[in-house]
This record gives C-alpha cells, sequence and structure tokens, in this order.
C-alpha cells in the first residue's frame, strides 16, 4: 500500500505542478489578452481620429480645388479682357493717328493759306 501511496502522492505533485504552470499560463495569457484588447482599443481611437482628420482635409482639399477652379477662370477671364483692352487700344491708337496726322495736314493748309493771304 505504501508503494501504491506514495505513487498516488508523486502523481499528485505532479498534477499539481502541471495545473500550476497551466495556471499561470493562463494568467499570462488573460494579461497579454488585455494588453492586447487596449492596444487594440487605442489602435481603434487613433484610426477613427485619422479618419476624422482625413475627412477634414477632404473637405479642405476640395475646397482649395473649387478656388483653385474659380481663380483660373478669373484668370482666363482678365486675359481675355487685357487681350481686348490691348486690341480696342490698337484700333483707338490707329484712329488717333489718323486723326493727329489729319490735324498735321490741316495745319499745314491753314498755314499755306496765311501765307497766301498776307499781301506781298
Amino acid at each position: 500500500m505504501s508503494y501504491q501511496l506514495t505513487g498516488a502522492q508523486e502523481r499528485r505533485r505532479n498534477n499539481e505542478t502541471k495545473a500550476n504552470e497551466f495556471y499561470t499560463r493562463v494568467r499570462q495569457q488573460e494579461q497579454e489578452l488585455r494588453e492586447l484588447q487596449e492596444k487594440l482599443g487605442n489602435t481603434e481611437r487613433q484610426y477613427a481620429e485619422l479618419q476624422s482628420q482625413k475627412s477634414d482635409m477632404d473637405a479642405r482639399m476640395r475646397a482649395l480645388n473649387a478656388t483653385i477652379e474659380g481663380t483660373n477662370r478669373s484668370l482666363t477671364d482678365l486675359k481675355s479682357q487685357i487681350m481686348g483692352k490691348k486690341q480696342a487700344i490698337e484700333r483707338d491708337q490707329a484712329e488717333m493717328d489718323k486723326f493727329q496726322n489729319e490735324v498735321v495736314r490741316l495745319d499745314r493748309e491753314i498755314g499755306e493759306l496765311m501765307r497766301n493771304r498776307q499781301p506781298k
């Protein structure tokens, strides 16, 4: 009997040692699980913050693109207006030159008529 008792006690100690090892392993895994869950929570919060920032940046980008498009339209319109003004100035310059030349011609003609009118 003593042999059986010793064997049973030895098996009990072995089983208790193994149970304690598994208990320690389970507690360690539970701690690791809690840490991973905490990391997951932090990562999910960070992800949500980044998504929010992305949405804000996307909205700003759309607004910026709209502003750029508006500015491009303004540039095109202003360039067109400038071209139109330059053409109008060239036309008016040509008309001015024509009238200026006529004034010079008439001045000469008047000068000639005045000289011819004076008694000799």
